[in-house]
């Protein structure tokens, strides 16, 4: 459930105001029987979450060239995209691609300049094929011959000599947005920088150096990234950086996004899914995992769930959390496949324990300390299930903030600490959970854990009854009985805000 539009405005007041000491008490009320302890809801119940649904392959080796093929292009392209090179990652460059090949070529010997026995395309002694044309060591639908070599040697030359690609990001840094735009076109005509087709689709996308033109923008991308490409010359994903993506791959995801949104087009859920599934072929996994929620949906296409929960688990296996995440959920329901706890807490403890920021870990060591709290598919370990509520609540969850409140207020497992417990209530209350905002309520009525303050007992209780919490309403009405018709009016502040203008 959730708040009106002015939600986060009252609960930011009211956090504020509990902090505050004008409007504290220090002369604690007699206790109405309906207002005496504390209600242990949040950390008792275990409600279920909603899933939501939702080529250079080319004929001429002469158009295959890529950084992988030469150490030095590889640096120049690095310059441009910000990245540092990995020498534990590097593939050994192939020393027949470059420019000692062309000028091998040139003055007659090849054979002195790297195209050696070795060469996926021949015999450098006979200039004979040994792969029969049609194949290639690199999956290439023609096998590589010289022509095709010194083709692209030449354009790794033209390539290494050209700067438009430095004016451009010149003239962009100094936002020079109409020069910029104008030499990123003139670069990609000249040499075909990935990066100048990917940095004109986005410029005329947010109307930098042109109007905005979102068709101008797709026309871009589309050169980009339905040019035909090598697939299996695309790196493994990096957990490390699960954000990290080519210029081809950026331009994919960008168009899939375009027709998802309807972003200047009308919406196309097949075009999105048929771009998704490009980037997830060149081992982008964010889009591997976002096709698989479509194909389990029918987004764009045929619903195959099987399908997609496969898609899920390529992208779970390669360490991403949003699909750890969405695995465990769906193998614990048990809505869309046969229900497994074993697989629900083998990727629950993947997540939890995953050693890369991701947003789903603090859910995830929910999950695990109610399964470990309540003894649900695994034995009941209070201690265990406390120090998982302990790290989710460090992670802001505020369903772990007011159960790990609960564990301190009544003293279970850890020393009963009042002040901690008081102070967990509140910070989850700030974060719209409705039995933190009932149970801050309650101790700030009774002045546990700090001095009594009806105003703030009050607001909290008014705030959870917004929620849906059954009680808060009742008590909300007993201590409002007990304030001041000037708190009243306060308290209205707080809750009524009055519009601006």
């Amino acid at each position: 459930m959730h708040m009106n539009s002015s939600g986060p405005a009252l609960l930011a007041l009211a956090v504020s105001m509990a902090f505050g000491a004008a409007s504290a008490q220090t002369t604690a009320p007699s206790v109405d029987p309906e207002i005496s302890v504390v209600t242990v809801l949040g950390k008792l119940h275990r409600p279920s979450a909603q899933i939501r649904r939702l080529s250079r392959s080319a004929s001429s080796c002469a158009y295959s060239f890529t950084s992988f093929a030469d150490d030095l292009t590889d640096e120049y392209m690095d310059h441009f995209q910000g990245r540092d090179r990995d020498p534990a990652n590097e593939e050994v460059p192939d020393p027949t691609f470059g420019d000692s090949t062309l000028m091998a070529a040139q003055n007659g010997k090849p054979e002195e300049n790297g195209f050696n026995d070795n060469s996926p395309a021949g015999d450098a002694k006979t200039g004979a094929l040994t792969r029969p044309t049609g194949s290639s060591a690199d999956g290439m639908s023609v096998a590589c011959g010289q022509n095709d070599r010194n083709f692209a040697a030449g354009m790794n030359q033209i390539a290494r000599n050209d700067k438009t690609l430095d004016e451009a990001y010149a003239a962009y840094d100094a936002k020079d947005y109409t020069k910029a735009l104008e030499t990123f076109k003139r670069s990609y005509n000249k040499v075909g920088w990935d990066e100048a087709a990917l940095m004109a689709g986005t410029m005329y996308l947010n109307g930098q150096g042109a109007p905005r033109d979102v068709k101008e923008a797709i026309n871009w991308y589309t050169k980009l990234a339905g040019a035909p490409t090598n697939k299996s010359h695309y790196s493994p994903y990096n957990p490390k950086q699960p954000d990290a993506a080519t210029p081809r791959v950026e331009a994919q995801v960008r168009l899939a996004r375009i027709y998802m949104s309807g972003d200047g087009v009308a919406p196309d859920p097949k075009a999105a899914r048929k771009w998704y599934k490009e980037a997830s072929e060149l081992n982008y996994v964010p889009a591997r995992y976002i096709l698989g929620r479509q194909m389990m949906s029918g987004y764009g296409g045929d619903k195959d769930v099987a399908e997609g929960v496969k898609l899920l688990t390529s992208a779970a296996e390669y360490g991403y959390a949003p699909a750890q995440w969405l695995l465990a959920r769906i193998y614990d329901e048990g809505k869309l496949v046969p229900r497994d706890p074993q697989q629900a807490l083998g990727w629950y403890q993947q997540v939890a324990f995953n050693p890369n920021p991701n947003s789903k870990k603090p859910h995830a060591e929910l999950a695990l300390a109610r399964m470990y709290d309540q003894g649900v598919d695994v034995k009941a370990d209070p201690v265990k299930a406390l120090r998982l509520y302990k790290l989710a609540a460090i992670g802001g969850h505020p369903e772990a903030q007011n159960a790990l409140a609960t564990y301190f207020y009544q003293g279970q497992v850890v020393a009963k600490n009042l002040p901690v417990a008081r102070k967990l209530f509140i910070a989850a209350a700030a974060q719209g959970q409705a039995d933190a905002m009932a149970n801050a309520g309650v101790m700030l009525f009774k002045g546990e854990g700090g001095g009594v303050d009806l105003l703030q007992s009050y607001i909290w209780f008014k705030l959870a009854a917004k929620m849906g919490h059954a009680q808060a309403p009742a008590m909300a009405a007993l201590v409002e009985k007990r304030l001041t018709p000037e708190q009243l009016s306060q308290a209205s502040s707080v809750l009524e805000p009055k519009k601006k203008g």
